[in-house]
């Protein structure tokens, strides 16, 4: 894939797909709502168990790997480049799960039977806010917002990618593997105890690991044909099915799940098809881009969409509509409410934070920037 239309379709799968990856999230979590539902209407809950609805989360961190080094590519060995690194991680994630999780602990103090958030103290607060893991309950290790958990992680990732960035990528990458694969190593073999090291060590960090190898594929010109790129893709999503024969399994996280995530990814980010397209994209592809874009937004308010809408659904209508109906409401209306999000505050939150960037940041950048082939943009 040559030229910027191929790049530009390239990111155009690669934003469907992580709109693909918070909607499995976000319905998963809707099904799981049926539970209290069912037990408050007499009614049997949605039985979800034959996907793992939460491998949207195994998806999105490998396209965060696949990403990070991407994007990186003009920062590996360049005085500073790390700094630049985490500045951009911290303009593009902080500020609005900040904001988010302000409202959520106002909203605990409001009214806290709505949302049902437990705070723990101070400390397990500012934790959430500085992402650092911490005990939310006994044995469970997240922060104020539950689903922040990932972004825990991923700050952890950005730190290590931001160390590697002193060496030339095609080392970078594969001394950053030997890390993620050596702390999923203590991980399995140590079972440590200590929170934050039981929290870093998880299996499914080497997702990260998974994207970054990719995207040293992806940039040595490795490119998937239509057939092999839909086969991948469909044993991809054959492993996110539940199967009875492997659930006596034991396998890491990352092999189980993380590794149909790979396929899927793959499947998107080296086909080269894409490159070959015509004339304007169709409407709907427009409108998956879109919520593709506005995925962040989607993942982090959901959980203020649902718990409401339950509460909500329960009281005034019932079992006078299917569960099934308020799955598909409840998923319509997050998806509604993440666009306005990304629209007035996701964006503007972006466009104040870059304004104020390090001071001599945007000149240096000027000064290196990505050649035509590496022009691909996301807002991951």
């Amino acid at each position: 894939m040559t030229g910027k239309t191929g790049e530009a379709r390239q990111n155009q799968a690669i934003q469907v797909l992580r709109g693909v990856a918070a909607l499995l999230v976000v319905i998963g979590h809707a099904i799981h709502e049926t539970q209290a539902m069912g037990s408050a209407l007499g009614r049997a809950p949605l039985d979800g168990s034959l996907l793992r609805w939460s491998t949207g989360v195994d998806i999105f961190f490998v396209i965060s790997g696949f990403i990070m080094v991407y994007s990186s590519t003009q920062l590996f060995e360049r005085p500073g480049g790390w700094r630049s690194f985490l500045w951009r991680r911290f303009v593009r994630i902080v500020p609005l799960y900040w904001l988010l999780t302000t409202l959520l602990l106002l909203g605990a103090l409001v009214a806290p039977r709505l949302l049902n958030v437990p705070i723990d103290d101070w400390r397990h607060v500012l934790a959430s806010y500085l992402f650092i893991p911490s005990l939310r309950a006994p044995g469970e290790i997240r922060p104020v917002m539950a689903l922040g958990w990932t972004l825990n992680l991923e700050m952890f990732f950005y730190v290590l990618f931001a160390c590697t960035l002193a060496l030339p990528m095609r080392l970078a990458v594969p001394v950053l593997t030997a890390i993620l694969a050596v702390l999923a190593g203590v991980g399995l073999a140590f079972e440590p105890t200590q929170v934050q090291l039981a929290f870093w060590t998880q299996s499914i960090i080497l997702e990260f690991a998974f994207g970054c190898l990719l995207a040293l594929a992806y940039l040595g010109g490795l490119r998937l044909g239509a057939p092999t790129a839909l086969v991948l893709a469909c044993a991809g999503m054959a492993g996110l099915v539940q199967w009875p024969a492997l659930a006596d399994q034991q396998w890491p996280d990352a092999l189980r799940w993380g590794v149909p995530a790979l396929m899927i990814v793959s499947a998107a980010a080296l086909h080269r098809g894409a490159s070959a397209a015509r004339g304007r994209p169709s409407r709907l592809l427009g409108v998956a881009v879109l919520l593709g874009n506005a995925s962040y937004s989607l993942y982090l308010v959901h959980p203020f969409v649902l718990r409401p809408l339950r509460n909500l659904w329960t009281q005034a209508i019932g079992d006078a509509l299917p569960l099934t109906a308020y799955v598909v409401v409840a998923t319509a209306a997050s998806c509604v409410t993440a666009l306005l999000l990304y629209r007035y505050a996701e964006q503007p939150l972006l466009r104040a934070m870059r304004s104020r960037r390090p001071e001599g940041a945007g000149e240096r950048e000027a000064r290196s920037p990505l050649p035509a082939q590496r022009s691909l943009r996301t807002t991951t």
